[in-house]
C-alpha cells in the first residue's frame, strides 16, 4: 500500500476502531480537551498565474494533515500542518496540466467574548497564521516551468460555535451496539479577515537562460507583502462515548499575492474527513 493511500485509509480505521472501544467507557463532557487529529484531504483549487499566462489551471490535490488543539471554556488553540499533491489542467486547443506538491500549515489562539445563557453557544476571536510553500512544474511554461514559491498571511479570526448535547436510547447500528447516554456533537463556523499577506515567488518575467542546462529556480523569486487572501471554515464533530470523535469540515481559502503584473491567484476548496484521539 502506498504512502497516499495509507493517509486516505487510516481515519476510517482509527474511527472504526474507536466506535469498539467507545462502547466500555463512561459517559463524560467532552466538548473541551485537548486532540490529537489525524485527517485525510480532498483539495479543489484553482490557480492562475499571471507572470506567464493568462489561463486558470484546475483539479483535485489528494493528501493528510495533523493538528494538535485545545479547547477550553475561555481559550481556543490549534497548531496543525499537511501536505497535498496532483495534477491541475486547463484544456483550451491541447490539454496544459501542472503538477502541484504543496505543504502547509495554520494555527490560532482564539479567546471566548460572548456566551449565550445556556452555555452551548458562543463566539471567540483572535488572532490566526496560515501558509503554504510548494512546488509547480507546468511544462507548457518551458524554462519557467518549474517554481516554488511560499505564500504566508496573519489572520483577525472569529468563530462561531454551537454544542449539542442529546440522548440516546440503548440498541444496534449493525454489528455496533449503543449504550444509552448522551451524545455530543459540535458545529462551528470560522472567518478569517487578513491583516498581513505576504509572497516569496518568482518576480515577472521569471524567465532564465536555459541553453547551458542549468535553470537557477532560486534567483528570481522576491519577496513581497501586499495582496489579499480570505479563508471560511466550517465543521462537524461527532464525539463518541470514550472521547475520541469523527470530524467532517470544509474550507474556502481564497488569495491573490502582491504585484500589478505577475500575481498568483490560488482558490481552494478543502474537504477533510479526520478522526480526534483525546489526549486527557
Amino acid at each position: 500500500m502506498t504512502l497516499l493511500k495509507s493517509i486516505l485509509f487510516l481515519p476510517l480505521l482509527l474511527f472504526c476502531s474507536s466506535l469498539v472501544w467507545g462502547q466500555n467507557e463512561p459517559e463524560k463532557d467532552f466538548h473541551y480537551g485537548r486532540y490529537l487529529s489525524i485527517a485525510a484531504l480532498t483539495d479543489y483549487a484553482v490557480l492562475r498565474d499571471l507572470g506567464v499566462s493568462p489561463l486558470s489551471y484546475d483539479g483535485f490535490l489528494v493528501g493528510g494533515t495533523g493538528a494538535l488543539a485545545f479547547e477550553g471554556p475561555r481559550w481556543d488553540l490549534n497548531f496543525e500542518g499537511g501536505v497535498g499533491q496532483g495534477d491541475l489542467q486547463r484544456v483550451k486547443v491541447g490539454t496544459y496540466s501542472s503538477s502541484v506538491l504543496t505543504f502547509f500549515y495554520a494555527g490560532h489562539v482564539l479567546r471566548r467574548f460572548w456566551q449565550n445563557e445556556k452555555e452551548n453557544l458562543d463566539f471567540r476571536a483572535g488572532l490566526q497564521i496560515g501558509g503554504y510553500s510548494g512546488q509547480r512544474q507546468t511544462p507548457a511554461f518551458l524554462n519557467a516551468g518549474t517554481v516554488w514559491e511560499s505564500l504566508n498571511s496573519a489572520f483577525a479570526s472569529g468563530k462561531l460555535t454551537w454544542r449539542i448535547a442529546k440522548k440516546q436510547e440503548a440498541g444496534k447500528l449493525l454489528f455496533i451496539k449503543k449504550r444509552a447516554g448522551t451524545r455530543l456533537y459540535k458545529l462551528s463556523s470560522q472567518l478569517s479577515l487578513p491583516l498581513l499577506h505576504t509572497s516569496w515567488r518568482p518576480g515577472y518575467a521569471y524567465l532564465d537562460d536555459f541553453t547551458d542546462g542549468d535553470t537557477k529556480v532560486y534567483e528570481n523569486n522576491e519577496f513581497k507583502t501586499g495582496g489579499f487572501r480570505i479563508q471560511w471554515r466550517s465543521e462537524f464533530t461527532y464525539f463518541l462515548l470514550n472521547g475520541n470523535g469523527l470530524r467532517l469540515g470544509y474550507t474556502w481559502d481564497a488569495q491573490k499575492s502582491a504585484g500589478d503584473i505577475n500575481p498568483l491567484e490560488l482558490t481552494h476548496h478543502y474537504l477533510q474527513t479526520a478522526v480526534l484521539i483525546r489526549l486527557n
